[in-house]
């Protein structure tokens, strides 16, 4: 009997985008009035002169993810994705809608995502499995393979703020794959590795599901969607356009792009 690993109902982000009544000012006199001027817009008297609008990042978004189902977001910058895995991971909330999730989280969104940068990486991977509820004595079992699939061994001693992007994601992904996760979230993490890491991860990401792992997966590869992804979700403009199989979903994805 499947079971559910998050549920997403009537999801909603809402944002204020604010703006400046007056146009830009380029003269001398505004440049130098500059610092005067936003001084005076923090008074109540002149509240007028900005005003904002409400801008909603996802509307109505709902789906299910089964444990041990690899789900793919796509859709156009904007479209809602690194929003929607935002919330999954708790960074943010909904502004509407309830998500429930199932499963222990383990979220690589961005690339040094959780690191500190003036530790080592040896110091980073014990300071990551501590954030997930990890022993140290499990943190040691896994160390060795975890700097041996970075490939980053020369340097694990080093402070990450040395570190190339490369680098980072080697090694921000490594721990994120190894230390247990049951449900993986990824954004975009890929596109900084070279091809060989690339395809190393991917492996790795087809192995996690092998093991019942559940992985939602951003990503504008759409070869990676296909590859890893049975199912995908196409976002655009904050909606759900389309969700099934992934094969389908990127099809129809790209002919809409004239692709």
């Amino acid at each position: 009997m499947s079971r559910l690993a998050v549920k997403a109902e009537g999801i909603w982000k809402e944002y204020q985008i604010r703006h400046t009544l007056e146009g830009p000012q380029t003269s001398f006199k505004a440049v130098v009035n500059a610092p005067f001027n936003w001084l005076m817009r923090r008074s109540n008297k002149y509240a007028h002169i900005q005003r904002s609008e409400p801008f909603f990042a996802l509307k109505e978004v709902s789906f299910d993810v089964e444990h041990g189902e690899s789900v793919g977001l796509i859709g156009r910058n904007g479209a809602g994705k690194s929003t929607l895995l935002k919330m999954l991971s708790r960074i943010t909330r909904p502004s509407r809608g309830r998500i429930t999730i199932y499963e222990h989280v383990n979220s690589l969104l961005e690339v040094g995502t959780g690191f500190n940068v003036e530790l080592s990486g040896r110091d980073n991977i014990f300071l990551n499995g501590s954030f997930l509820g990890m022993r140290v004595s499990e943190i040691r079992q896994k160390f060795d393979e975890i700097v041996a699939f970075s490939e980053i061994e020369q340097f694990i001693d080093t402070p990450v703020k040395y570190y190339s992007s490369g680098m980072f994601v080697r090694l921000a992904f490594s721990v994120a794959v190894h230390l247990t996760p049951e449900i993986l979230l990824l954004d975009e993490v890929l596109a900084v590795g070279d091809s060989s890491f690339q395809h190393k991860s991917m492996a790795k990401m087809k192995e996690l599901l092998g093991s019942g792992a559940t992985i939602i997966f951003v990503s504008h590869n759409d070869r990676a969607v296909r590859d890893i992804c049975k199912r995908a979700i196409w976002l655009d403009k904050g909606e759900v356009r389309m969700d099934g199989l992934s094969v389908d979903v990127v099809e129809k994805y790209v002919e809409s792009l004239g692709g």
